[in-house]
């Protein structure tokens, strides 16, 4: 529910509770100023009580699960602020009377108690408002989460896997079918197991990280078919292999550091490294790149970076931060993320 929805709907409980408590004999006779005063006085006591509900006991104590100490204070509340209010009522009835002689000698336990049933009305109203607005909210909070987790399910389903990967690793393959038999029956077996790990696991929320280790280190072997030298890719991992991860998070990553990497000159090509400690997920990538083969106007950010952004804002919202360097020589990316949620960065 917007805010100005909300606004609409305070507008519209506000100006049918005037009408409401307002006598109809009023309307037909002209009252007194202090008798004017004095009503305003009540309606807007009775707002402030409500509004205290509205925008401190709720959120402060009930929405986050103190129902005992929002109990107790609710009645000692409701309990003394009669006693304020018709102070203040006794101030306007002084200025009006000119005297503040016996200032309280009409205040009696029947006078407290009658005002004690319009505050603890008021305070119920409040709170059950509190309660229901942020309901709604929340509501519309999570049906826009689904949505959008939703549309990012479906970016990652088109950007499961290159197609231009998978048509040369095929071809690598058919050409080392007679070859090496054994090698291609390898190739095989760690192609399946991408194709198995992109379609079936990354339907789950999280996934062991041992299982995104095992899909990385499946398609760096795949590419160390395709080169003359494959000491020159090289992938280290240290740390927890028992952490939960969101699935193909390193995937865009990954690939941005084989499309523009380089092999001719320096050496490792590709460096790749993971780590887990206590829960924070280091990921990094390197590549050197060849500037004579590549767009200088490109920023590598293509569709891929794009989409993992979406999907880290959405996972991982201030617990991670990623960062890009497609320097001249170097192509450098680190993406952190703190799965323990004990500690925000800011992008």
């Amino acid at each position: 529910m917007n805010k100005k929805r909300i606004k609409y709907i305070h507008v519209f409980i506000w100006l049918f509770a005037i009408f409401a408590n307002l006598p109809y004999s009023t309307l037909k006779q002209v009252m007194s100023p202090q008798i004017i005063v004095s009503n305003v006085i009540g309606f807007l006591y009775l707002m402030s009580v409500f509004y205290f509900f509205y925008l401190v006991m709720v959120p402060y104590f009930l929405n986050r699960k103190k129902i005992t100490e929002f109990f107790a204070i609710s009645f000692l509340v409701v309990l003394i602020m009669p006693f304020f209010g018709y102070t203040i009522l006794f101030l306007s009835r002084a200025y009006f009377d000119g005297t503040f002689h016996h200032f309280y000698h009409d205040y009696s336990l029947k006078m407290h108690m009658s005002g004690y049933y319009p505050v603890l009305t008021a305070a119920v109203f409040g709170s059950f408002f509190s309660v229901i607005i942020s309901w709604f909210t929340t509501m519309n909070q999570k049906a826009e989460l689904d949505k959008q987790k939703l549309a990012v399910e479906l970016d990652l389903l088109k950007s499961k896997l290159n197609p231009h990967f998978l048509f040369n690793t095929l071809n690598n393959i058919d050409s080392l079918i007679h070859q090496n038999a054994d090698e291609a029956s390898a190739a095989l077996i760690r192609l399946s197991e991408i194709m198995r790990y992109l379609t079936y696991e990354t339907s789950s929320d999280e996934v062991d990280l041992k299982r995104e280790i095992e899909y990385i280190s499946n398609f760096i072997e795949l590419h160390r078919m395709r080169i003359k030298t494959p000491e020159d890719i090289r992938f280290e991992f240290m740390g927890d292999q028992n952490v939960l991860i969101a699935p193909a998070l390193f995937v865009p990553l990954i690939e941005n550091s084989f499309k523009y990497a380089s092999f001719r000159t320096n050496k490792p090509c590709v460096d790749i490294r993971l780590s887990s400690v206590n829960g924070l997920i280091v990921f990094e990538a390197s590549n050197f790149c060849d500037n004579k083969s590549i767009d200088s106007s490109s920023d590598h950010s293509g569709y891929g970076i794009i989409n993992l952004k979406k999907r880290l804002d959405l996972i991982y919202p201030g617990r991670y931060q990623l960062l890009i360097e497609p320097g001249e020589i170097l192509y450098h990316t680190k993406l952190t993320i703190n799965t323990n949620a004990d500690q925000m960065y800011s992008n």
